[in-house]
């Protein structure tokens, strides 16, 4: 299994979302993560997006189940909260090491927020997806 991590610029984004993953035929994850200036924020958004990724390939949860699911949630604080999305026990997983590790790496959990926050209001809402 390979895993691949790239960080690109808010206009790149497939949908609105500041972290983002796939995997591919072969099992391989690929994940994105939106620049935010502070390469710690951009790590745990990374290591969430691997542990999530990761646990739901585990539990048959599909890139295409996640994306239709995000896509009608746009709008909302973080989708992956919701009981409902069929990715919320691997999202829960994946929030829990993010909080520990932003301790370990001395983030700051509201200014953490806060960027994410204002960088996921630049972040252009998108009428599709692009294929998984």
């Amino acid at each position: 299994m390979t895993i691949r991590i790239d960080t690109i610029a808010e206009n790149e984004c497939r949908y609105r979302t500041v972290g983002d993953w796939r995997i591919d035929e072969n099992g391989d994850i690929a994940i994105q993560v939106v620049a935010m200036g502070d390469e710690r924020y951009e790590l745990l958004i990374a290591i969430h997006e691997m542990i999530e990724a990761t646990l739901c390939k585990r539990d048959g949860v599909t890139t295409k189940q996640v994306d239709q699911y995000d896509l009608t949630h746009q709008n909302d604080d973080d989708p992956g909260l919701n009981p409902e999305a069929p990715y919320h026990d691997q999202h829960m997983v994946a929030f829990a090491v993010e909080i520990l590790m932003a301790k370990v790496l001395g983030v700051d959990w509201v200014e953490y927020n806060e960027t994410l926050d204002a960088v996921w209001e630049r972040i252009p809402e998108r009428p599709t997806v692009a294929p998984a």
